[in-house]
């Protein structure tokens, strides 16, 4: 391995490889320029290049608490080697955002305002699929599934499991995207797309990382989409509300220090109710497991199941909670 590590980083970048240290995400290499992370990507080439404009875009307005991705001597910001593409990076400070109390998304919040603000001029992306979209054809696959059941008659534990939370969840996810037409995400995602939008979609502690002088650092961007902001918000909302339960009180706190770095205009601070409130979570795992299930249904499907629908039903007490703050 040592020597396909120094191939990588002689053809790919011209770089000489001194040896390296394992991490989470890749590998910290010694070269004759410094330190340098070596990760294999996991992303498709063309999310790899959608996340170099995202960077490229945010580092130019100003927004410095993330790595580029140093381009390969082919010009791509990536290096494709073996069947397999690389990416090379500054490495991260080690010391994940541990998100075990309410001052912890309080700090990433203000971060993601400021990561949010300064997408300012990037380019409208054409033919990505909104949230809406998927959702509404997740929201189809979840009442085909419940249909095909009643159709079997005979219910395996993994059904069991999603009949019972059918009466919840389906009015829940149709409320949702109800709520999201009638309260404009088009039009909202028409605006922000010509004025420059993306979604991170992976803004958590394992990418959140804090640096010495305790300033903020971002990684993880190549799974961004063009959707707009309040999608990345609200997901980090969702993830507050189940990770520090007993400092839910702290949520309008979380919302100010997000709008104290990017102002939301009422209409978007009203989508955060469907945005959160949209069953997501759950119906993924049920598509997924339908899908997988002619393979192999195992207890522990059915144990994620489980856990989706118990964090899910406490994603209604968050909907409410936005909803009485707007």
């Amino acid at each position: 391995m040592e020597d396909t590590y120094g191939k990588i980083l002689w053809e790919g970048y011209g770089l000489k490889y001194y040896g390296g240290t394992r991490t989470r995400t890749g590998l910290i290499c010694k070269t004759d320029v410094g330190l340098r992370e070596l990760k294999k990507a996991r992303s498709r080439r063309e999310d790899l290049l959608f996340a170099h404009e995202v960077k490229t875009c945010l580092y130019r307005n100003g927004f410095s608490a993330l790595s580029l991705f140093y381009t390969a001597q082919d010009g791509q910001p990536f290096f494709a080697w073996d069947g397999n593409l690389y990416l090379l990076e500054n490495p991260m400070p080690t010391k994940g955002l541990e998100e075990d109390q309410a001052g912890d998304f309080v700090a990433g919040a203000a971060l993601m305002g400021q990561m949010h603000r300064a997408a300012a001029g990037f380019p409208a992306q054409e033919g990505q699929e909104e949230r809406p979209v998927l959702w509404q054809r997740r929201y189809r696959e979840f009442v085909k599934i419940r249909r095909h059941m009643e159709r079997q008659g005979k219910y395996s534990p993994l059904d069991l499991l999603v009949m019972r939370h059918y009466s919840t969840f389906a009015p829940r996810a149709q409320e949702a995207l109800k709520t999201l037409e009638d309260g404009g995400y088009g039009g909202i995602a028409h605006g922000q797309k010509q004025a420059g939008t993306f979604c991170h979609n992976q803004f958590k502690g394992s990418n959140l990382c804090r640096k010495e002088d305790g300033s903020l650092w971002v990684g993880g961007f190549e799974q961004c989409t063009g959707d707009i902001f309040a999608v990345d918000l609200a997901a980090y909302l969702r993830r507050f509300w189940r990770k520090v339960p007993e400092e839910r009180e702290k949520l309008e706190e979380v919302l100010a220090a997000y709008e104290g770095e990017r102002p939301m205009s009422e209409a978007e601070r009203k989508l955060l109710v469907p945005l959160t409130a949209f069953p997501e979570k759950f119906l993924r795992l049920v598509h997924e497991s339908y899908n997988r299930r002619r393979v192999c249904v195992s207890p522990a499907m059915e144990e994620r199941l489980a856990d989706a629908a118990a964090e899910e039903s406490h994603m209604g007490d968050l909907s409410q909670a936005l909803e009485r703050l707007f």
